[in-house]
């Protein structure tokens, strides 16, 4: 009996390990497709990826116009295959080993924006651009009111530019931009973070009422002939200008002798005014940093010499080292179209001692037929001029000086202390050129003098901080 159960044990026991040899040694015929790498793939359009599989292998695209198979490398232990993204969507790489396959998912996506950049295009509105990102069938624009805060979908976009409208003034506002293919498929990665603050209006002047308004500007110190160091010929006062219809007019006017073709000496007189000197507790005379706004039309007269402008207090010394701001000015030429907005300083001052001041020149067709607006926006590291709200130049220190902090160089940044407001129309001098009765209206004729006039015109000006 013993010996019976001997053997059957022993029976058993074989059996047992036969059973578990078949289960855990699989046959050739029994493997699968091995894929060392790429089991799925996920790229932009245009990029190539690849697919590593061991043994010789072979490979289809379901879509190539998706993702098309460009290289296939075979060696004894392996087969590579290179895969590039064509057009957005999805599609599949089957792979074939033996009669075995496998499928590996791609998914091509659009490229990543890039080259963001946000200016404010008014008070409460930011324009977004950006460069096109190929493959993209449009763009999610979000928005966030801190760097690294929640973004939130804030609209979308067909075109590479978006205008966000609604904001909050004295805000800052972040955003990124995502772009999207068919399918819904999203780019990669989110652009590059750009930012504006919404400017708040701090102080202004829109000429109402039939007055200056001398709590916020006045003529002390502004008056008298002597060329003002640029040859001008002007006696500044108050009396050649007034406030009508909404705007502050300052009326240029000199004398011409027809006997001689000649302007007569001190005959000319003008308007200049300025905010300085000026502090109540209802107003300020001057800023330091922010958007100034001088909202203009030009006069035509030949040798006048229109300007809104800036200059500054606290530099220490006088011009050029305290700085100035020409937010606006008209030059000699004839048409009065050509408008350049300027900086000087103590390296740039624009003298025949200087490399040249640093401007910015536009080309105004009807700069004295209509009003545009002559902005600046002044940073504590930067400077940037607009007209109509399109830049026109960027002034950064830190490309003339080799200082580790250029704002500390006040041969080249002397703009960290604050500047007062000026409004004036010069006759003559370095930029006015020649006088000539070309382009004045005549208003008066005593004999053989005749009286001529021209205007200088603003709707307002506003400070935004």
């Amino acid at each position: 009996m013993k010996t019976y159960r001997k053997i059957i044990s022993i029976v058993l026991s074989v059996a047992l390990v036969i059973s578990l040899c078949i289960v855990q040694a699989p046959t050739k015929t029994q493997a699968g497709v091995k894929i060392i790498v790429g089991k799925k793939l996920d790229f932009d359009i245009g990029s190539k990826e690849t697919i590593i599989v061991k043994g010789k292998a072979k490979a289809k695209s379901s879509s190539k116009k998706v993702a098309k198979i460009t290289k296939t490398k075979k060696s004894k232990k392996q087969t590579k295959i290179t895969v590039k993204g064509m057009k957005v969507g999805k599609a599949t790489i089957k792979v074939k080993v033996k009669k075995k396959s496998k499928k590996v998912k791609v998914t091509v996506r659009p490229k990543t924006p890039s080259g963001l950049s946000v200016a404010l295009a008014s008070s409460t509105s930011a324009k977004l651009t950006w460069a096109k990102a190929k493959g993209a069938n449009g763009y999610y624009v979000y928005r966030s009111t801190s760097r690294n805060g929640a973004y939130a979908k804030v609209g979308t976009a067909k075109t590479t530019t978006f205008t966000n409208t609604g904001l909050a003034l004295g805000k800052y506002y972040y955003y990124k931009v995502i772009a999207y293919g068919n399918k819904n498929i999203l780019s990669d990665d989110y652009s590059n973070i750009a930012y504006a603050k919404t400017w708040k209006l701090i102080w202004n002047d829109e000429f109402e009422g039939d007055s200056l308004d001398m709590t916020k500007w006045n003529n002390e110190g502004c008056t008298g002939a002597g060329g003002y160091g640029n040859n001008e010929l002007q006696n500044y006062q108050l009396a050649f200008s007034e406030v009508k219809d909404g705007k502050f007019i300052i009326k240029p006017q000199f004398d011409y002798n027809t006997t001689t073709k000649k302007p007569v000496d001190d005959s000319y007189y003008s308007t200049k005014v300025w905010t300085k000197d000026t502090d109540t507790d209802s107003s300020f005379d001057q800023f330091t940093y922010g958007k100034f706004e001088f909202r203009a039309k030009m006069p035509k007269g030949r040798g006048t010499w229109a300007a809104g402008w800036m200059l500054g207090t606290g530099a220490g010394g006088g011009w050029p080292t305290c700085g100035e701001i020409d937010v606006f000015e008209t030059t000699s030429r004839p048409d009065k179209s050509f408008i350049p907005q300027s900086l000087h300083m103590k390296k740039f001052n624009g003298m025949p001692s200087s490399p040249g001041n640093k401007h910015y020149d536009s080309y105004i067709a009807d700069a004295t037929t209509a009003f545009h607006t002559y902005a600046v926006e002044w940073y504590p590291t930067y400077i940037r001029f607009t007209v109509d709200g399109k830049q026109t130049g960027i002034y950064n220190p830190s490309d003339f000086t080799i200082e580790p902090i250029p704002t500390d160089d006040m041969s080249v940044w002397p703009y960290k202390y604050p500047f007062y407001l000026i409004m004036n129309c010069a006759i003559g001098g370095t930029l006015g050129g020649e006088v000539t009765p070309q382009y004045w209206t005549k208003i008066a004729t005593n004999g053989n003098i005749e009286t001529y006039q021209d205007r200088l015109e603003f709707e307002y000006v506003r400070v935004y901080q």
